[in-house]
């Protein structure tokens, strides 16, 4: 057998590395889970009347303000912008404006709008 190399070469040199994940011990294992006076953990309480009022402030109502927020804070920094004369900022959108360009060097106008009365609808020409 000395001329036989072992399967296992760990299993003959005497060497035991304890595991983390099991803890054994010399003694008789029992299959009860040893006593204690700490009360049992509670993984679920039904919901509550707080609990769900609660709930339905933190997902309905602070994404509300939240946003509210948002749209007073982008508002405060154009007019804020617009005041200290900072580039690129205009008082009105430019879907306001009569022309707009077109391609380099060609702009389009728009006509002006001509009064319809009720005469021009009516006509039977």
């Amino acid at each position: 057998m000395s001329s036989e190399e072992p399967a296992n070469p760990m299993a003959e040199s005497g060497v035991t590395i304890p595991s983390d994940s099991e803890q054994y011990s010399g003694e008789d294992i029992s299959t009860s889970p040893p006593s204690s006076s700490s009360p049992a953990v509670i993984l679920y309480q039904p919901p509550t009347f707080w609990s769900l009022l609660r709930g339905a402030t933190i997902n309905l109502f602070l994404p509300f303000v939240n946003g509210m927020m948002l749209g007073f804070g982008e508002l405060f920094a154009h007019e804020a912008a617009f005041r200290l004369g900072w580039s690129g900022t205009r008082v009105f959108p430019l879907s306001m404006r009569r022309s707009h360009s077109v391609g380099p060097g060609i702009e389009a106008v728009e006509k002006p709008r001509q009064r319809i009365s009720l005469d021009d609808l009516a006509s039977l020409e």
